[in-house]
């Protein structure tokens, strides 16, 4: 035997939840799919559906029951009373869940009044329209007030009389509603939306009176009902009464303001590719926000084409819901503004102490569907997104060194402009040998996918969401150590760290990923091209004195794809004073200011020289007297490399170089 509640309100709903909590097994009666969608079933809560008469109540509460909670609406006073007739048929204890009147600082929808006086006088204090819902016998105290009648939409019967009312009291023209009910819900939605509804004022009429279905559309729309003459309601006590009544919790009202919010991936785009799940959470949402191409479809409920946390928490702050969907595009943990969403509502919800809970319901992502329509599989793939990033030079490097080095690169665009950015791109950086298969307008009508050259990209013009994948048949595969050739380089008249003694003293480095490297006298940027190539999580900053030569840098690191390199023109040590503090450093090339350098280095950081001149290796034997130089190594280097004469090939010998490496210790 078994608590029952018969559920039909937030009470019912929050009896539910404690007593699962507490792991104490119960049946939930709901009336409606509506009804039970609102719940939290679990291994707890039996939730069944379906209208029960009164033997069929009987049966249940007789056969399964040992006490009914009846948390009904306050208007359901039929099924009250078959409730209540049916606990006395079974001898079971029946206790009515109470809502307690709401005031003007409530949460809840529904503002209940004794008079239609009290109801105008509330009424001086809001803004937004007024559908105005109870005929015209009173109209006259709602248009007493000049700045409240401006803002009524009344509706009335189509007599003469009750249209004669209207002008007397001031309303004419499209402020005038004059049908003949009943009025349906969704008949009571297109009205609210096409007058702009902020408050719907209704007598309490009950079901003949077409209550439901107002109640039913202003739910819908993000309404305020005011409404005259509640019924009086039968004595009972609150949900927490009952809580600690009957199961010993200590509890006091909580006054807390609550809000269920999903965070909904949609997939691709076509509504019919959404998950149940997905269906569900958004047919119980009293207000669902998202792309305007994506809240379309739900004509039926109050929707606002907003994605941004800066536009849907000031609709919050106004419509204060219970429930709302938020919805995007494609995979919700890739490249998705939900995460950010979800950290802003949480940050508002904790600073307006609100009680809350945020679920995210992942979708089908655009990749998965894309693979599939073009029998791919993404095991060895890469995913990235320029989507929104196009300007972004990171975005960009990634996109490069993954079509370079891998066979297989799917990349999420935005519109066309996107298609034509990557073909250029991709023919800017020697990959015009590729292969783009674009995925257009995916699960839509106008869906298309079709394989174009870089070249072709040119070409697309149409408006819509895109997705490529990249095909790269001559893969340029990563080795996983420092390789980048000398001809790679542009070197012009600069100086260059050649290549066998660049491996090495990078080598000598130690780099780890996150380190920050300083190559002072970076030159050509070969040390800082060859490290940043290493790890994208490396920051280096390649410091120069000479114009010329910066130039030369961002030239050889744009062409490399390179995004974690910042170039600084100066002289060190001035020029390195405001940089986030080195792990390592690299000195090529010091202008006579080694002793200066080393002394503004921190302690621990790991420092590699290269010396050519015998002024340098002198300069370096006289600090290393001053400086702790823990783990110090001096090598020379002397390089050899072979060149053709005729028909003989001859070893010419580079200058010899010495490198230093050591960890700086205290001074």
């Amino acid at each position: 035997m078994r608590p029952i509640i018969f559920s039909g309100t937030t009470e019912g709903r929050i009896l539910s939840e404690y007593l699962s909590e507490k792991n104490i097994r119960h049946i939930v009666c709901v009336a409606t799919e509506y009804g039970r969608l609102v719940m939290h079933p679990d291994q707890f809560a039996d939730i069944r559906e379906g209208r029960l008469d009164s033997d069929e109540m009987t049966r249940l509460i007789t056969d399964e029951g040992s006490v009914v909670f009846d948390a009904t609406h306050p208007y359901a006073d039929v099924v009250s009373a078959n409730i209540r007739r049916a606990c006395e048929n079974s001898g079971k204890e029946y206790i009515r869940i109470y809502r307690p009147e709401v005031d003007d600082d409530s949460t809840n929808m529904i503002r209940c009044f004794d008079s239609s006086d009290s109801c105008a006088a509330a009424l001086k204090k809001t803004t937004g329209n007024i559908l105005l819902t109870t005929g015209s016998k009173e109209l006259s105290v709602f248009t007493a007030d000049p700045l409240v009648r401006e803002r009524l939409f009344v509706r009335i019967l189509p007599s003469e009389e009750s249209i004669r009312i209207c002008k007397d009291a001031g309303i004419t023209g499209r402020h005038i509603i004059a049908m003949q009910g009943p009025f349906s819900t969704d008949l009571n939605i297109a009205l609210m939306r096409q007058y702009g509804i902020d408050i719907m004022v209704t007598k309490s009429s009950g079901r003949a009176g077409g209550l439901p279905e107002k109640l039913e559309a202003a739910r819908k729309s993000g309404a305020f009902v005011y409404m005259i003459g509640r019924p009086q309601e039968e004595d009972g006590i609150t949900v927490h009464q009952a809580l600690s009544r009957y199961f010993g919790e200590e509890t006091k009202p909580d006054n807390k303001k609550h809000m269920h919010v999903d965070l909904i991936g949609i997939g691709p785009g076509d509504d019919s590719l959404m998950t149940v799940k997905a269906c569900e959470a958004v047919r119980s949402a009293e207000i669902v926000f998202g792309a305007d191409r994506m809240v379309r479809p739900y004509s039926d409920k109050c929707t606002y084409p907003y994605y941004r946390s800066d536009d849907i928490i000031p609709v919050l702050e106004e419509k204060k819901p219970g429930r709302i969907a938020v919805l995007f595009s494609g995979d919700t943990g890739f490249s998705s503004g939900c995460t950010k969403m979800h950290s802003a509502l949480t940050d508002w919800f904790e600073k307006n102490d609100y009680g809350y809970e945020i679920d995210t319901i992942p979708g089908i992502s655009s990749f998965a569907y894309f693979a599939a329509k073009t029998g791919e599989d993404y095991t060895d793939a890469a995913l990235l997104s320029i989507h929104g990033r196009s300007q972004e030079n990171k975005a960009i490097a990634d996109l490069i060194r993954s079509v370079r080095s891998g066979s297989k690169t799917f990349v999420l665009l935005s519109g066309d402009r996107d298609v034509r950015k990557l073909g250029s791109l991709l023919n800017n950086n020697n990959l015009s040998h590729t292969i783009i298969t674009l995925g257009y307008q995916l699960s839509y009508t106008e869906e298309k996918i079709f394989s174009i050259t870089p070249d072709e990209c040119q070409n697309v013009t149409a408006k819509g969401l895109y997705i490529a994948l990249v095909t790269n048949p001559m893969p340029q595969h990563k080795l996983l150590m420092p390789v980048i050739p000398d001809d790679c380089f542009i070197r012009d008249k600069v100086p260059m760290t050649k290549e066998s003694v660049r491996h090495l003293s990078i080598l000598k480095l130690g780099l780890k990923k996150g380190s920050v490297l300083y190559d002072i006298g970076s030159g050509t940027g070969s040390i800082a091209c060859e490290a940043a190539s290493l790890d994208e999580s490396v920051t280096v900053y390649a410091i120069e004195m000479k114009e010329q030569a910066c130039e030369l840098i961002k030239t050889n690191i744009s062409n490399l794809g390179l995004s974690n390199i910042e170039v600084v023109h100066g002289c060190a040590p001035a020029a390195i004073s405001d940089l986030e503090p080195p792990t390592h450093a690299f000195i090529g090339g010091s202008s006579g200011n080694l002793r200066e350098i080393l002394d503004s280095l921190p302690e621990g950081t790991r420092v590699v020289l290269n010396a050519v001149s015998l002024e340098t290796i002198a300069e370096i034997q006289s600090v290393s007297r001053e400086f702790d130089m823990n783990d110090l190594t001096i090598e020379q280097v002397s390089v050899a490399r072979s060149r053709e004469l005729g028909s003989y090939h001859l070893m010419t010998a580079e200058n010899p170089v010495m490198i230093a490496a050591f960890t700086l210790g205290s001074q």
